[in-house]
């Protein structure tokens, strides 16, 4: 009888609820207005701060008709699903004048954390990829160009790159290497899945338009490292970074979720992080896909994440794989057109990492080259920095390892088995870098 008297209600709220506009304008919400700090060739930490919207993680099995009494009862403005992802998780924007008046966002997530009817509540915060050089103009790019790059039948190892896109038409890329979504694709606002998902513009398009080709240098390293071992492989890119590198935890959590439920992903790389703050949302969801690995960037303020955690990396899902930088054995003379982006100075002596390497003995697993790393762009050579390469590195060659029926742990412990062990190394818990 309650669920005749809930559905009767729901459809008389769906004449003014239901026609409520899903998609966000961005010019009319605000993301947390947060403090940022900003790491050369990192990303941008954030701290919480009040702004209009919650991210909501719906118990498994809630029905339509309940979630919009749910909205009613909470009085949300818009909201924003999790198309070709997660059903249960959305997006609540509220009135800013609602939200900036008594206990404003911090009492409605107070008051939705005790609801029995929502399984999680977070805040929206932004996460900033902070390009390392101006590199490009944008662009918009083209699906025909991805399509040509796509291959025809996925084998081998797929990794999942959630990032800031790729650019189909790099010249770095010359043979088909997209992941084929042909078998699993999803349809959401007219578009059909094709070979990624753009969750910034919520179309099929994950093309790299950010200034500092962040997505697209990290998918060329992945690239790199599989195509040196002759491994068959796809790249699933998954873009949650606009154009100036800001990810809303929204699109970061939809875009998880997407690559883990995609039945071909082994690897997925997060090559972005923040300090403090753990969101458990996004941990609740690692934690639920042993079967992936899970390969994070450390971070680039040369922290010690044991003190001053670092997430996602920081996270204790034995599927995470946290990844520092190693120091460069030399530095590049650059000459003639090369760009040397030098983060904090000159190494430090004493150790194997890269000065603006975060470290930990118990929360930083291994290392890899993340400094001075050349990048091949319009025939120009630029050095790069930062452990978001060696993250990228990282998960090439934990792709190279894969065997068909590894779980993300399996795998991690052999990349660690098969690792080079390094004395200079100790501020980490393996002592251990991936073979050079």
């Amino acid at each position: 009888m309650k669920k005749v008297i809930v559905y009767c209600f729901a459809l008389l709220l769906i004449a003014t609820v239901g026609c409520q506009k899903e998609s966000l304008n961005l010019e009319e919400t605000e993301t947390a207005k947060e403090t940022e700090i900003i790491q050369k060739g990192g990303y941008t930490n954030t701290s919480n701060s009040q702004s209009n919207e919650l991210v909501i993680l719906y118990p498994d099995g809630t029905t339509e008709a309940e979630k919009i009494l749910k909205r009613a009862e909470y009085n949300v403005l818009e909201f924003k699903k999790c198309e070709c992802a997660d059903p249960d998780l959305e997006l609540w924007i509220f009135s800013k004048e609602e939200t900036s008046s008594g206990g404003g966002l911090e009492e409605k997530k107070h008051v939705a954390r005790g609801d029995g009817g929502i399984e999680g509540v977070e805040y929206n915060p932004n996460i900033k990829i902070h390009e390392d050089l101006f590199i490009g103009v944008g662009g918009l790019g083209n699906t025909n160009d991805g399509l040509l790059k796509t291959v025809n039948v996925n084998q081998g190892v797929t990794v999942a790159v959630l990032d800031s896109g790729i650019m189909y038409d790099y010249e770095g890329f010359t043979t088909p290497f997209l992941y084929n979504s042909g078998q699993d694709a999803c349809s959401n606002n007219g578009y059909n899945d094709l070979f990624g998902w753009n969750f910034v513009d919520e179309n099929n398009n994950p093309y790299d338009n950010h200034r500092g080709r962040h997505g697209t240098i990290v998918s060329s390293l992945i690239a790199s490292q599989l195509e040196a071992a002759n491994v068959d492989y796809q790249i699933l890119p998954v873009k949650v970074a606009d154009q100036a590198g800001n990810i809303r935890y929204f699109d970061a959590l939809c875009g998880f979720q997407y690559a883990a439920n995609k039945p071909d992903v082994n690897i997925i790389n997060m090559s972005f992080g923040w300090n403090n703050y753990e969101r458990e949302l996004l941990e609740k969801f690692i934690d639920e896909a042993p079967e992936i690995l899970v390969v994070t960037s450390a971070g680039n303020k040369g922290l010690n994440n044991d003190i001053t955690p670092h997430y996602p990396s920081s996270y204790e899902a034995e599927n995470i794989f946290a990844i520092a930088a190693l120091r460069a054995h030399n530095i590049q003379n650059t000459g003639g057109n090369g760009s040397l982006i030098d983060i904090y100075g000159s190494p430090n002596s004493n150790s194997g990492l890269a000065s603006f390497s975060n470290r930990g003995t118990y929360s930083v697993d291994i290392a890899a080259p993340g400094e001075n790393l050349p990048f091949t762009y319009n025939n120009e050579i630029f050095y790069v920095n930062g452990t978001s390469y060696s993250s990228a590195l990282t998960s090439g060659y934990s792709g190279t390892l894969y065997v068909t029926g590894m779980t993300g742990i399996s795998l991690k412990t052999t990349v660690i088995e098969n690792c080079e062990y390094d004395p200079s190394l100790s501020e980490i818990q393996y002592s251990k870098h991936i073979p050079e």
